[in-house]
């Protein structure tokens, strides 16, 4: 016997083709191909595609193609299409003899051709609007591809980072929802299969006209449906099926901008349906879904418990119609969360509740499927004693012939949370409210129009004009949607993470961006309380919660948590010049009591700089830092366990506050690169704050934590990553750069890191030497045609027994993958070192460099070979394989987020005491950009012009006015004073 895995797998169905057949294949063109059967020497598959498709798995779908295939052992087959792909050859070559040419039947042919003609557009297409266009019945690259966010706006209403409501869908309108932190109304599934976020009934409806079933809105490929297409746009999905009898049925699925009165979090679909025939039509519509539970971490051991806990509950008007179905928990803790669908029919005599309603899934889908259920035609009523949280509502409709009818499905969640008033009757009356704002039919259109306009306001404050229409609608659209959508979202929600992962204190790294954009549109004030949310999770002594919802969890385990804060508050007060808001008090984390936020930061500086540092000076690791394959020390502190030993060893030792732990714990190079932004940071606020002794002492600091970096994390070819304490005979010293021992693979001097170098530019830590030899060594050990790996391969073993590239096949995610987030540090980190070496020829490498990975960045590339590169056409992913180039989820990452400021790098966007300082690295091919900034009322018109090849501000070769006003200073002022303003910036040739 021989065991055979996927990585160690010779045998290649391509491979036996290009090799039986290799006159009719050309070289470097795609093949489509399987095996034969289980022994692998037989192989049958498709020449001719434009692209990599899995065309010969549909072909074989086929019941008289799938004929032609022979069944000898050994036999291969090979299909040819022709350019125009008009017309199909088949050849069979048997073992050990000569090829065959089969006449195909002209039927077999027809309906074969039709197929791979379409084949080239089942990854749909990217229309003018950043929009993504899909076929239902075609195949689907990927888990994630054809997946769609949502985002509601509770923006005016209490707790807005955390109560926001959110939902991710599929082109067939499936998946989940989930209103305040990570409660679900909508469940997702727990489920082995990654593409498979909700439960399937979610969203979903049937129709039914005499007694018979028409039409499955998740079946699209059914009998009787003529054309099905789903628009993933910006923040809505609609979904649109023609069927041959006459009707027209249109899914629009977005979720209710929130007002005073309505539920916290309503999800809405509108399901319109056109009658196009000659006669009027009487259709039944059942709509289904599932409930999220009150109690998802019994799913993982007790789905009894889960059900018990429940029972069936309806709210009904005056005269008995279902206001709203409504699943009632028994706990106390569930009675908080009262989730409910309504449906609103809006008929001839205008709108009209449903009077039947099914609270049961085995009830409901008895001995049929959920495609086909045989309970539908009449809903039981029953108000069942235990869960799930199934639910089935239905309803007449009358259609007339050239005429349109609309039902409103409104699902959501009313809750103590929402800041409203909390009694018996907050249900009926949030839901009554509900009802009432949308017995209008041009409610919901309303809806839609304001949900819509707002995110077309916020993505004003960045919109380009480079010449390349893709990289356009991909930045003035798609991209400050998703950095919207992960400014409110838990980096858990999305199509495959299904856990109930809380806000993680580093994610205001996504507030770096977004607040720029709710600046642009005038939400300085949305910007500053979200700010102090995080600011209040900070402990007094200085390290913070490392997720929280409602309650923070894990205090001072991961080191790096704190330090991110010190960016986010710069940038806002660098943006909008309110150094007041330093002065403001915020919670202190684990007290009842405040402090200013500049008394925080402070204490950010003083802990992660002073108390909790390792033997060379530099930030303790702790749990782990930023990433989390760096689980080193297994005897860790977290934070308040450290503060308790701490506060002994003074009481111990005479010390005073501000003397450091001492312990043999290892130290985060990059978090003392991070300290080092923090330090020089908080200084220049210190500066803006009239705190000239704080920004002197902190300047002093900075200068000393950047000699000690020098001294001891510098390796003659790298930044190290890890310094060790722990090994007295000196065995492991550090980790990452030449010498390190821990590189896994034996033909390498050591293990890298590629945070190492990215953040020991943006910290002004390296020097001009240092970056040319890291950006030889990165490329040696780091570079892949996808991107650069996060870490070489490493023995982390050595020194560890949880680490989480110990979790990964190589080339996955912290095992060697491509991880996108840090890339685009990494690219923020080049374009910064472009404006600032001396050396013009490494300038122009490390600009180049950083556009080669945001064009490996980019979503829309995905479009150029979708079924081997996956991912999503419009939203970042967060992995790619970097032996496959296969784009691997989650969707919810600092991809888009450091996307963003990486684009602002390149282009020269940087918001400082004294304006813009406009200094832009373009590609050396480009001589023209164009964007428009937007400030407040203000908006500002900015013109780059240069000759081909490399150019930047350092050289003194530019002329930059404003209004046609030269600029000396090199500054745009930026002034929020209701006028558009034109700036142009010329390089000489």
């Amino acid at each position: 016997m021989k065991f055979n895995t996927a990585r160690q797998a010779t045998a290649s169905a391509e491979d036996i083709l290009r090799q039986a057949f290799a006159d009719r294949i050309e070289a470097g063109r795609p093949l489509s191909a399987v095996f034969t059967d289980s022994q692998r020497c037989g192989a049958v598959g498709i020449a001719g595609l434009p692209l990599r498709l899995p065309a010969i798995q549909e072909l074989l779908k086929l019941p008289a193609v799938a004929a032609l295939v022979p069944v000898e052992a050994g036999a291969s087959a090979l299909f040819a299409v022709n350019g125009a792909g008009t017309e199909l050859a088949l050849y069979i070559r048997h073992a050990g003899r000569q090829e065959q040419a089969v006449v195909l039947p002209e039927a077999t042919a027809r309906q074969a051709l039709e197929l791979l003609q379409a084949a080239p557009g089942w990854a749909g297409t990217l229309n003018a609007k950043g929009e993504h266009v899909i076929d239902l019945r075609s195949p689907v690259p990927g888990p994630h591809f054809a997946v769609n966010l949502l985002l509601g706006n509770r923006l005016e209403f209490p707790h807005p980072l955390q109560t926001t409501p959110k939902s991710v869908v599929d082109r067939t309108g499936g998946g989940s929802f989930r209103s305040h932190a990570a409660t679900q109304v909508l469940a997702t599934r727990w489920d082995m299969r990654q593409e498979e976020n909700g439960f399937p009934a979610n969203r979903q409806f049937y129709l039914f006209e005499d007694g018979e079933q028409i039409f499955y809105s998740a079946d699209p490929g059914a009998e009787g449906i003529e054309s099905a297409v789903c628009r993933h746009s910006q923040n809505a999905t609609v979904i649109t099926y023609r069927m041959s009898c006459g009707l027209e049925i249109t899914r629009t699925i977005f979720i209710v901008p929130h007002s005073e009165g309505l539920p916290l979090a309503t999800e809405m679909q509108r399901i319109e349906i056109v009658n196009h025939g000659e006669g009027d039509r009487r259709l039944r519509l059942v709509y289904t879904g599932m409930f999220g539970s009150a109690a998802p971490g019994a799913l993982f051991e007790d789905v009894l418990y889960s059900n018990v806990i429940m029972q069936g509950g309806v709210l009904q008007d005056s005269t008995g119609a279902v206001a709203a179905v409504s699943p009632d928990y028994y706990p106390e803790g569930g009675r908080h969360d009262l989730r409910f669908h309504t449906m609103i029919v809006h008929g001839e005599d205008g709108p009209v509740l449903p009077r039947e309603y099914c609270v049961s899934y085995n009830e409901f889908v008895g001995t049929g499927s959920l495609h086909r259920p045989n309970g539908a035609l009449k809903l039981s009523s029953i108000l069942h004693r235990k869960g799930p949280g199934f639910f089935a509502v239905a309803g007449e409709l009358h259609v007339r012939a050239g005429a349109s009818a609309a039902v409103d499905q409104l699902t959501g969640l009313v809750s103590d949370k929402s800041g409203a008033a909390w009694n018996e009757t907050v249900l009926e009356e949030e839901v009554g409210a509900l009802i009432a704002r949308f017995a209008s039919r041009r409610s919901a259109e309303a809806a839609l129009a304001e949900s819509l306009g707002f995110v077309r306001d916020y993505a004003k404050f960045l919109q380009v004009s480079s010449g390349d229409d893709s990289f356009d609608l991909f930045v003035n659209r798609n991209l400050p949607f998703q950095v919207l959508y992960q400014s409110f979202v838990s980096r858990s929600f999305c199509q495959t993470q299904k856990g109930y992962r809380e806000i993680g204190f580093r994610e205001i790294q996504d507030l770096y961006a977004s607040m720029y954009y709710f600046v642009g549109m005038g939400r300085s004030g949305l910007v500053k309380s979200l700010l102090k949310e995080w600011t209040g999770m900070v402990f007094e002594l200085g390290y913070a919660y490392h997720n929280f919802f409602w309650a923070g969890k894990e205090p001072g385990k991961w080191s790096d948590d704190a330090l991110w804060l010190v960016q986010a508050v710069y940038r806002y007060v660098m943006l909008t010049g309110d150094v007041e808001f330093l002065d403001e008090p915020c919670g202190v984390a684990g007290q009842e009591a405040t402090r200013p936020v500049f008394g925080t930061l402070k204490a950010i500086i003083v802990y992660s700089g002073q108390i909790s540092i390792g033997r060379h000076g530099l930030p303790l690791l702790d749990f782990a830092d930023w990433n989390d394959c760096l689980k080193l020390d297994d005897t860790y502190l977290n934070g308040p366990a450290k503060e308790a030993l701490y506060r002994e060893q003074l009481q111990q030792t005479g010390g005073v506050f501000g003397d450091s732990l001492e312990s043999d714990y290892s130290e985060s190079v990059m978090n003392a690169f991070l300290l080092k932004v923090a330090v020089d940071e908080l200084s220049a606020l210190a500066v803006r704050k009239g705190e000239q002794e704080d920004a002197d002492d902190l300047k002093r600091f900075g200068v000393k934590l950047r000699e000690r970096i020098q001294e001891h994390a510098w390796k003659g070819n790298f930044f190290a990553r890890v310094l060790f304490n722990r090994y007295p005979d000196g065995e492991y010293t550090y980790l990452g750069a030449a010498g390190d021992g821990m590189s896994a693979d034996p033909a390498s001097d050591g293990s890298y890191f590629l945070n190492s170098f990215s953040w020991s530019i943006l910290a002004g830590c390296a020097d001009e030497a240092q970056i040319a030899v890291m950006l030889d060594t990165m490329k040696s050990h780091l570079m892949t045609p996808y991107g650069l790996k996060l870490v070489s391969p490493v023995a982390l073993g050595r020194v560890s027994t949880h680490t989480a590239s110990d979790e990964y096949f190589p080339g996955d995610r912290e095992n060697g993958g491509v991880f996108k987030h840090a890339c685009m540090m990494a690219a923020a980190a080049m374009f910064k070192g472009a404006k600032q070496v001396s050396d013009s020829a490494l300038a122009a490498e490390l600009s180049r460099l950083g556009y080669w990975l945001l064009d490996r960045i980019m979503p829309f590339k995905t479009m150029e070979d979708p079924f081997a590169i996956c991912g999503n056409p419009r939203f970042c992913t967060q992995y790619n394989n970097s032996e496959t180039g296969e784009n691997i989820g989650p969707m919810l990452s600092g991809t888009s987020t450091w996307l963003t400021l990486s684009l602002m790098e390149a282009l020269g966007i940087e918001y400082t005491e004294q304006g813009i300082a406009l200094s832009p690295i373009l590609r050396e091919e480009q001589t023209e950009f164009s964007y428009t900034l937007k400030l407040g009322s203000s908006s500002y018109r900015i013109r780059v012009r240069k000759p081909e090849g490399f150019h930047r501000m350092l050289d003194g070769t530019a002329r930059l006015t404003l209004d046609g006003r030269v600029l000396e200073d090199g500054m745009v002022p930026a002034a929020d004073d209701g006028f558009s303003h034109e700036v142009e910036l010329t390089f000489a040739g």
